[in-house]
């Protein structure tokens, strides 16, 4: 069995969608939507987006190196990669 789009109105009349687990555990919640079609696209993109999604781990700080011609610090950023 795979995960679960739930589509569901909140409380001030808005639509969100959550993505389920297997087992039921809420694994994301959208933003909210004014009416069901948006949301719906909504999952859609999701769907489509989720599938190629790359991690980006912002949990440390950049590392600082020194460049060699001016002994300046720079922060060092991996590759941007986009496979889509």
């Amino acid at each position: 069995m795979t995960g679960t789009f739930e589509l569901v109105v909140t409380t001030g009349g808005d639509f969100e969608f959550r993505l389920l687990s297997r087992t039921g555990k809420v694994l994301a919640v959208s933003g909210k939507y004014k009416d069901k079609n948006a949301a719906v696209a909504g999952i859609r993109d999701a769907q489509e987006c989720a599938a190629m999604a790359l991690i980006n781990d912002r949990t440390t700080p950049p590392s600082l190196t020194m460049t060699p011609s001016a002994g300046k610090r720079q922060t060092q950023q991996g590759p941007s990669r986009w496979f889509g």
